[in-house]
């Protein structure tokens, strides 16, 4: 039996319990571990090692794929990028998010590649949209982004207070200081990942608030995707990859104002809203399209 470690990197990486599903079903001759899982563990001991990049100077393992599911953040990010390119040890695979994320590290050589995407949880297949939302809009995922997610708020706070806001993500107390007279902004915390879909589900808009800046202009909004699996219409900034997702899957999302002055009741009931369909971005299709473990 050949036996996998996904060596964790980072608390948040739905896609390796995504992997030990999929593999779990169709490739009953493997045996796979998630290394949290593990209080110590030696990577020689295993078949493959998969590590979510990161820094990996050594490559220690027997056959070892590195996976790039997003860019370096954070002050000096192409800086950090470079710096991985050069140092990392070569390993037998690489697997990129997508072009963008694999153009921006630019490796020259040789070794074999795949581009897996983000997939959406079946959950939020099956957690369909409330028929009567208990929210306005929901916004799910990190609210450190910067003076988007607080122009945003102030912006709610002060013109839209006939609307509600359900926040699922963890907030700084000072954030929650600064909009405890916000009645209409409700934080709700950061929850298990199995608990967002139905939570989201209550709301009448999903919500993108991404800065237009690198990377994370680059790099594919998980939250869009699973609003659009819920099926609720997306509001969402403005930035190159929202917009080309839009276009590629005939969308129409509403896109908010650099000061967001165009969102109002009025201006929304009034809007076309299109939300596509994304079956074919559930986890095992996206997986099964990828061949990343077809090409080890």
């Amino acid at each position: 039996m050949t036996s996998i470690l996904f060596e964790r990197t980072q608390a948040y990486l739905p896609e390796i319990p995504a992997y030990m599903s999929w593999l779990s079903r169709y490739k009953p001759g493997v045996r796979s571990v998630d290394s949290s899982s593990l209080t110590q563990y030696d990577p020689q001991d295993y078949d493959i090692v998969w590590r979510f990049m990161g820094l990996d100077r050594e490559g220690k393992g027997r056959f070892v794929v590195h996976e790039y599911n997003s860019l370096s953040t954070g002050t000096g990010a192409r800086c950090k990028n470079l710096i991985k390119r050069t140092f990392n040890a070569k390993p037998h695979r690489r697997i990129f998010l997508n072009n963008n994320v694999r153009s921006e590290f630019s490796f020259y050589d040789d070794i074999p590649f795949r581009l897996r995407d983000m997939g959406v949880d079946d959950r939020f297949f099956r957690s369909a949209s409330a028929a009567t939302p208990t929210y306005d809009f929901v916004y799910a995922g990190s609210l450190n982004r910067g003076s988007v997610i607080t122009g945003f708020l102030d912006y709610f706070a002060a013109s839209a207070r006939d609307m509600t806001l359900l926040l699922v993500g963890e907030a700084h107390p000072d954030m929650q200081a600064r909009y405890k007279a916000a009645s209409n902004i409700i934080f709700h915390g950061r929850v298990p990942y199995e608990e967002v879909p139905a939570l989201a589900g209550q709301a009448r808009y999903g919500l993108n608030l991404m800065p237009d800046r690198y990377p994370f202009n680059l790099q594919t909004a998980t939250k869009v995707v699973e609003y659009c699996a819920l099926g609720l219409p997306v509001i969402s900034t403005r930035y190159r990859w929202v917009e080309d997702y839009a276009a590629a899957r005939k969308a129409r999302f509403f896109w908010l104002a650099p000061d967001f002055s165009n969102l109002s009741k009025g201006t929304l009931s009034a809007f076309d809203f299109h939300t596509p369909d994304v079956h074919d971005l559930s986890w095992d299709r996206v997986i099964e399209a990828s061949g990343v473990f077809d090409f080890l």
